[in-house]
């Protein structure tokens, strides 16, 4: 089982410096490359060998050193890999019809692959080119069977990602859960929990605004406008970091203590249609927090499952099966004018979710036994506002 774990790093000034070469001597790398090849295929297309292959590339490379001196003071493996991931985009490109490899700019993600030579002493981490190490903070501790690291940039933060094996994942969760997404509250599970929403984009966009109209003064190309970007840059991030962090938290929480969870296929682009909602759909964020559950889940042996997009999970009574087709987004509360049932709107889809989920696996509707409820009222979601319906 692969698994990964991040961390940020704490560099100097000089390895921060040389962290901003890597990322640039990679990209120079993967960019000239590209010109190569199509020479090389427009020069020998009639020919039995008329293209260029990763290993072709790599021997390239070491002759392409010895003209641009300043590539030997970059990590040789990252340097390849660059070539081994240029490699498999022209692959990919012509078997399976995908994207043809671009160009990568300064805006891109910045990050560099180092496969061997490394190794962790105390808080330090010991890479090719870093040899008195790069100081990190960690509490779980550095893995021992490392496949790979991944060193990323993001606006002046730098991280290590590693990829490590491992033999045996978490232990996995009892229970069936279904969840119903949504704007009012993030997300309302069977159980009755509700979590509210993080609404990260709400909190800073008054402060984003306000340095948008800065930078907007700002003549093009001078430092200051520079320097303006990097403060733009660093509000989006703290934003970013913000949701993370409580979709981890969230993910976390319901991947331990469910076995089965089942969420709703959401329609994401007819969603944001709605321009009333469009940029209050796009904070929540749904897609990374689903994401995060499945692999979760995934590790723990466990099932996430989906609804179809056109099942009635709202409009559906969850005590007699009657759907109220007049219902509209403004009621809160679900009443059923058959068997009298009064509900929670949310709480009554989740509901409807998990027995649809169970019904297509072909499991039945789950009842809610003693020890999944126990489960779900002792459930905490990292210490963040939830409430019980």
């Amino acid at each position: 089982m692969i698994k990964n774990l991040k961390m940020q790093l704490y560099q100097n000034e000089e390895q921060k410096f040389l962290l901003e070469k890597h990322f640039g001597s990679c990209r120079f790398v993967w960019n000239h490359f590209p010109e190569v090849r199509n020479k090389y295929y427009a020069e020998h297309k009639n020919d039995k060998k008329n293209g260029l292959t990763g290993f072709d590339t790599m021997k390239m490379l070491t002759v392409l050193k010895k003209e641009i001196t300043w590539l030997n003071e970059i990590n040789s493996q990252s340097l390849q890999h660059s070539l081994v991931k240029l490699d498999m985009g022209y692959k990919s490109f012509f078997k399976n019809n995908t994207d043809y490899p671009t160009f990568r700019s300064k805006k891109d993600n910045q990050y560099f692959i180092i496969r061997s030579g490394f190794k962790t002493d105390e808080n330090k981490l010991i890479i090719p080119k870093f040899m008195e190490g790069i100081e990190y903070h960690d509490k779980t501790g550095i893995p021992e069977k490392i496949k790979q690291i991944v060193i990323t940039g993001d606006v002046g933060r730098y991280y290590v990602s590693i990829q490590y094996e491992t033999e045996e994942g978490p232990p996995k969760g009892i229970g069936v859960m279904g969840i119903d997404m949504g704007l009012m509250a993030f997300l309302t599970t069977s159980d009755g929990l509700q979590v509210e929403p993080l609404n990260a984009l709400r909190k800073v966009e008054k402060k984003l605004k306000r340095e948008q109209r800065k930078l907007s003064g700002k003549r093009k190309g001078s430092e200051n406008r520079k320097k303006q970007i990097i403060k733009e840059k660093k509000i989006y991030q703290k934003m970013r970091d913000t949701r993370t962090d409580f979709n981890h938290k969230v993910s976390t929480a319901i991947a331990m203590h469910y076995g089965t969870v089942v969420v709703e296929d959401l329609n994401m682009q007819g969603m944001q249609q709605n321009h009333n909602l469009e940029k209050s759909i796009t904070d929540q964020g749904w897609y990374q927090f689903k994401t995060m559950l499945q692999y979760k889940l995934n590790l723990r042996k466990a099932d996430l499952k989906e609804t179809g997009r056109f099942d009635p999970s709202s409009k559906t009574c969850s005590k007699c099966g009657n759907i109220k087709h007049d219902l509209k987004l403004s009621y809160r509360t679900y009443y059923c004018n058959k068997c009298g049932l009064i509900i929670n709107r949310d709480l009554n889809a989740a509901i409807n979710i998990r027995n649809i989920g169970m019904i297509k696996v072909g499991k039945g509707i789950p009842e809610l036994t003693p020890e999944e409820s126990a489960t779900a009222a002792e459930l905490s979601i990292g210490g963040l506002p939830v409430v019980t319906l």
